[in-house]
């Protein structure tokens, strides 16, 4: 499928050609995309226009001095009109010179005809052309939705999509999880080391990157993932976009008929074991406790802990991060039997949260025991998954009853969200609410976000138009409780440098870093700030 019309293949319609179009002006605009087609004789009509449109004028709306007709060129220009044709002889005999000027100063196409021409018929050809177009990539668009669909009705999944969409674009796609790593990826003929190439320059924002594409998941009316396609092997074309639209829709409904179908066996008590049934309310406490006991896990005191990966690798796959966490588990399972802790275990996917419970003697024992087995987990993490911090943990409350477990579970999953987008630590207590989880409980009120954008906002947008670091400088002076000495050495600056940025710091926002209610409101403006995209304040 090609793209649509543009205004070089616009001028070789017949209806145009013959009026001996010569481009005056944006030559570089050419491939431009027409959207639609008006004929414009009036000036107030920049208002009225939505881009994308070649006007059709013989020169009238140019009847003011020479400074109304280059403010009109500029008014077109942003709106985003693709091309202006200006046919001579009925107003102008030749296209004024300030009116070339401010096309080529605005890069604006300018096209002159010099002899006349009918324009309904330019634009009933135009028009013919744009409808076809639209038509054709509707039948193409419900082509490919059919045969995605056929694809999984005969009982093919995600991956079959992706290969099939793979195909039709002409390039590997990904599909990328919310929280990243990939899900799976149609390699369409490249090699699994030429993707992730390619997806690193893409991540990285590399001038070098191949050209990509992309379309959000929709689950439950939110966006959750998504499908990118990378131009490896060319640009993308109009057709390319449709199609990854429409394999986008299709996962979706995969994605969401399997989660519906986990809920269903959840609900039974066959997805998971003991922890996962008794979160669900699939089996009651004292079945629970049996299987617990069947399993050889006893103990007086249960603590529960919810357990996921912190950041998914860019390039990794599900299978891939499923078999390392496999790993991880076995290898906690053997090192906490070694130094005599009851555990159990309840592996997950990378998608969801690993439920754990650990047996232990007495109350005032948790915080013990959750610091060795946070340790033991952490160092089964680093060794398979190859970061330092590799696991969020969360440790839930300690309680003598199954039926008490069952809060405390829910107390720890409910817990790891926050966690996730807290600073990193061996382990953080689902019972202690503390002012990162409390920021990221509280993420969705406007007024949070407010808060820190008025206290931040104009240190932020300094350091993104000049590449400073005050914002790094202000965090480090707050963490030293406004030292100056000490902050310069853990910024590895010269005393002046760092007064010299004080002083910028306190011009921008207009306050006394001196003040001591000033700097607890920015040093909580600031831990707000690191739960919002930098872009966002």
């Amino acid at each position: 499928m090609s793209e649509s019309l543009t205004v070089r293949e616009a001028l070789a319609l017949p209806a145009l050609r013959g009026g001996a179009p010569e481009v005056v002006a944006g030559h570089a605009n050419l491939d431009r995309p027409v959207r639609w087609v008006h004929v414009v004789e009036v000036r107030d009509i920049a208002s009225v226009l939505r881009g994308g449109e070649l006007i059709l004028t013989e020169g009238r709306m140019f009847a003011g001095p020479e400074s109304a007709d280059r403010r009109l060129i500029v008014e077109l220009s942003e709106r985003g009109v693709t091309a202006m044709v200006l046919e001579l002889g009925s107003h102008f005999r030749s296209v004024p010179r300030h009116i070339i000027d401010e096309c080529h100063k605005r890069d604006f196409t300018l096209v002159a005809l010099h002899l006349p021409v009918a324009f309904i018929e330019v634009t009933e050809a135009i028009h013919t052309q744009i409808v076809n177009h639209k038509i054709t990539m509707l039948d193409q668009a419900q082509e490919i939705q059919l045969h995605l669909t056929d694809l999984v009705l005969g009982g093919g999944g995600i991956a079959e999509v992706l290969d099939a969409v793979a195909a039709a674009v002409g390039n590997p796609v990904v599909y990328e999880r919310a929280d990243g790593g990939f899900v799976y990826r149609a390699l369409n003929g490249m090699t699994d080391r030429d993707v992730t190439a390619g997806w690193e320059l893409i991540t990285r924002a590399v001038d070098t990157a191949p050209p990509w594409i992309e379309r959000h998941l929709t689950i439950d009316g939110a966006r959750d993932g998504r499908l990118v396609a990378l131009g490896i092997s060319g640009k993308f074309d109009e057709a390319a976009t449709v199609a990854l639209e429409r394999a986008a829709q299709v996962v979706s409904l995969v994605v969401i008929g399997n989660r519906r179908r986990d809920a269903v066996f959840a609900d039974h008590g066959r997805h998971g074991g003991v922890l996962t049934s008794l979160l669900a309310g699939s089996i009651e406490p004292l079945a629970a406790e049996a299987r617990a006991v069947a399993l050889g896990f006893t103990a007086p005191v249960l603590v529960s802990l919810a357990v996921r990966r912190a950041r998914h690798h860019r390039a990794a796959t599900v299978a891939s991060e499923d078999h390392q966490w496999r790993q991880v588990w076995r290898d906690v399972k053997t090192d906490l039997d070694g130094i005599g802790i009851p555990a159990l275990i309840d592996e997950a996917s990378t998608a969801n949260p690993t439920l754990m419970m650990i047996g232990v003697e007495d109350v005032s024992n948790r915080g013990r025991i959750a610091d060795r087995v946070a340790q033991v987990i952490q160092d089964a993490a680093k060794r398979h998954l190859g970061e330092p911090q590799s696991a969020v943990l969360s440790v839930g409350p300690a309680v003598h009853t199954w039926q008490a477990a069952i809060e405390g579970l829910a107390v720890a999953v409910d817990a790891l969200d926050g966690a996730l987008h807290s600073p990193p630590r061996p382990w953080h207590d689902a019972t202690d609410l503390d002012l990162d989880r409390l920021i990221w409980s509280l993420r969705d009120n406007p007024d949070l976000e407010r808060f820190a954008r008025l206290r931040l906002e104009r240190l932020v947008a300094y350091d993104a138009q000049r590449r400073t670091q005050l914002v790094k400088t202000l965090q480090v002076l707050l963490e030293q409780h406004g030292q100056k000495t000490e902050t310069a050495r853990a910024l590895h600056l010269e005393r002046q440098s760092l007064y010299n940025r004080v002083e910028r710091i306190q011009s921008l926002l207009g306050v006394d870093l001196d003040d001591s209610d000033v700097r607890l409101g920015l040093h909580l403006a600031l831990r707000v700030l690191s739960h919002f995209p930098t872009g966002q304040i």
